[in-house]
């Protein structure tokens, strides 16, 4: 079978320390880019303020009050400029903070949470179709799934299939693998998770195959 996409989660962070890091530089960045935007627009509409008023005494001592009004237009309307962009900005950071507060997904929270982001996750027409252990030449070691019916229900929907019941293949098990059927509400077999295992009965894979 060919993997439509592979996704191979760093080793050295956890997810919630990466995610934080993602917000603070985001934060910064944006912070950054206002104050650098709203700092030129002060530059620029004090130099106005001084060309204006250059102009204006100019203007009041040649007698042309026509220039004079011309200028004070094109003030208005850039200091009208400036608090639209401002008003723009702070919408936009507004935005930003909301979509940088989502919630993890389903998936999020079992590939970082409980699987503490030691396994590499490959993804089939939009279906998990394996995780394989990929920490070890980190130190760290795989993990022990204890009541494996329990963890495959309480991440159905993060496995991208629809099941609510799980019963274990007889004739398939040995220290080494284990293989598990997921059934539907009618009864009806959409797939099988496949667990591959160490020595130590920890858990080296997972493959699912789907009907």
């Amino acid at each position: 079978m060919e993997y439509a996409k592979i996704i191979e989660f760093p080793k050295d962070k956890s997810f919630r320390k990466r995610l934080q890091d993602k917000v603070q530089e985001q934060k910064a960045a944006l912070a950054f880019s206002i104050a650098s935007v709203l700092l030129m627009t002060v530059f620029v509409n004090q130099w106005m303020i001084d060309n204006a008023n250059y102009n204006s005494t100019s203007n009041a001592l040649k007698g042309d009050r026509q220039v004079a009004s011309f200028e004070a237009a094109n003030f208005a309307r850039d200091v009208k400029w400036e608090h639209d962009l401002a008003k723009r900005l702070n919408n936009s950071e507004e935005s930003l903070s909301v979509n940088l507060a989502e919630r993890p997904t389903m998936r999020d929270e079992l590939v970082f949470g409980y699987l503490q982001g030691r396994y590499g996750m490959k993804i089939d027409q939009g279906r998990i179709a394996s995780l394989d252990f990929i920490d070890a030449q980190a130190g760290e070691h795989p993990l022990a799934i204890g009541d494996k019916s329990k963890f495959l229900k309480n991440y159905a929907a993060a496995f991208g299939e629809a099941f609510n019941e799980v019963s274990l293949v007889s004739g398939q098990n040995s220290k080494q693998t284990q293989s598990y059927n997921l059934i539907n509400s009618s009864k009806v077999i959409v797939g099988q998770a496949n667990f591959i295992l160490d020595q130590e009965g920890r858990v080296q894979t997972i493959r699912f195959t789907h009907e």
